[in-house]
């Protein structure tokens, strides 16, 4: 998962932000929203079914990051609860830059969503730095969205997912990114059959991902919230 051009692609994408499987996939009618998660439950299994339970990962080395996803009452609409990622990031004097961070992701379901019946997945967030150990402003937010099960028959479950970069602040900000300026990511060597929409067909997870994006031997520590995650 790193991310050797991630900062021209986000740059790119920043405009088109602020303007705007295996076992079958789910199906809730014609509704126009559908709500993955509020938050307000004070536990991270989400919402929607069609989702497994909320859990946080690494991004790139996983040695490189200490990381725990929790609820939190620090919310933007004043509801009970919101998720918040809690990682401390250490790229090792080893004369790279390792691009390590960690994501908090719905863990994957054996069924898939389809999510090309939406226009757009809207979500409330805030990246924190810490005075401590701030991030460098070169620092990066994603949404990605996993398509593991669409592989050529035969294949293995890969680490597939379609992504977009995300104009993050220190407070709570609302964004709702169109679903179709969402794209395999730079260093995604093997490709997804059927492109970005048969990956947004067949979406089997959901995860905001931080790049702290540290220079060599730099540590960093971050508070990433995200609240209301949903369809529309």
């Amino acid at each position: 998962m790193v991310r050797q051009v991630a900062k021209a692609r986000f740059a790119l994408l920043v405009t088109s932000v602020l303007a705007g499987g295996l076992g079958g996939c789910f199906d809730v009618g014609t509704t126009n929203l559908r709500v993955i998660d509020n938050f307000n439950s004070g536990d991270l299994q989400p919402s929607d079914p069609g989702f497994g339970p909320w859990g946080c990962v690494a991004v790139g080395p996983p040695d490189d990051a200490a990381f725990t996803c929790l609820p939190d009452a620090d919310t933007e609409d004043g509801s009970p609860f919101s998720v918040l990622l809690h990682l401390t990031v250490m790229d090792p004097a080893d004369g790279l830059q390792q691009h390590g961070g960690a994501a908090v992701t719905t863990m994957a379901t054996p069924a898939a969503v389809d999510f090309t019946r939406y226009g757009r997945i809207a979500f409330d967030t805030k990246l924190e730095s810490s005075g401590q150990n701030p991030l460098p402003a070169s620092a990066l937010l994603y949404v990605e969205l996993a398509c593991s099960t669409v592989l050529p028959l035969g294949s293995e479950r890969h680490d597939l997912y379609v992504s977009q970069a995300v104009p993050y602040a220190s407070i709570w900000h609302n964004f709702a990114l169109t679903l179709e300026n969402f794209g395999p990511p730079p260093a995604l060597v093997e490709p997804i059959a059927g492109g970005p929409t048969a990956c947004l067909r067949h979406v089997d997870g959901v995860r905001f991902s931080v790049d702290a994006h540290l220079p060599d031997g730099k540590t960093g520590e971050a508070f990433l919230h995200v609240d209301n995650v949903v369809l529309e």
